[in-house]
């Protein structure tokens, strides 16, 4: 019932966008944001534009045995039809739709080639042992399983407690930290790495505009130099 009255006050919060729209980009002259939150208040946020896109590029590796971090939402929404078999992975014993509760940061206490796929989005930046996270997940991986995972580049931080206090806003990341912590434990010629975003986005994000606020063609341009979302496509090699 909570989650039913949290997803109908948040429908009827991104159904008020019409009253601070922005149009003219004069009001972003300011030194706070115009709004907080990352603007999820009126209506998708500008990394999770990123995030549904590379996972609509991998929508093929969601498939057979698949594990999603904190909730199941990605893997419902793009491995319709193909998933035989999902697990919610998380650290908090209180998130009643968890199926497995664990420690990521503990590589010894992961289970051993069980999935075929395993979406991790915007987690590891909560990590403290990030590295110890990103091999357990390898480990987690059946031979030619894949992982996908997103990682925040160009963002404010995130207050308070995170992963059920478990966890805390420790790192941003760049394309070429992402090559490195991926490609030590998966091989670099397993990792396929994707930035997103310009600095019109950036700024967007920053201020807490949402995805409705900009045209595709803005929210598409890809300039290397601002890196709003990294994204990392793992695969454990099929020979291990």
């Amino acid at each position: 019932m909570r989650s039913w009255l949290r997803k109908r006050a948040q429908e009827a919060d991104r159904s008020l966008l019409f009253l601070d729209r922005v149009t003219d980009w004069s009001v972003l002259r300011r030194v706070t944001p115009y709004r907080a939150e990352f603007g999820r208040r009126r209506g998708k946020c500008i990394d999770r534009y990123y995030i549904e896109q590379f996972l609509a590029t991998y929508a093929a590796c969601i498939q057979g045995s698949v594990a999603e971090i904190g909730d199941d939402e990605y893997t419902r929404q793009f491995g319709s039809g193909k998933v035989v078999h999902s697990d919610i992975l998380d650290v908090n014993d209180r998130n009643a739709r968890r199926t497995i509760t664990i420690d990521l940061a503990r590589t010894e206490s992961a289970q051993e080639s069980v999935y075929d796929c395993i979406i991790c989005t915007q987690t590891l930046f909560q990590i403290f042992d990030y590295a110890a996270t990103v091999r357990s997940l390898h480990k987690m991986l059946k031979p030619g399983g894949s992982l996908l995972a997103t990682l925040p580049g160009i963002s404010q931080t995130t207050r308070g407690p995170l992963l059920a206090g478990a966890g805390a806003d420790w790192w941003r990341f760049t394309a070429r930290s992402a090559k490195r912590v991926f490609g030590d434990v998966f091989g670099d010629g397993n990792v396929i790495l994707h930035t997103y975003g310009n600095v019109l986005t950036a700024t967007a994000l920053l201020h807490g505009l949402v995805e409705q606020e900009l045209t595709q063609a803005e929210l598409d341009y890809h300039d290397p130099d601002y890196e709003v979302s990294i994204a990392v496509k793992a695969t454990r090699n099929s020979a291990k």
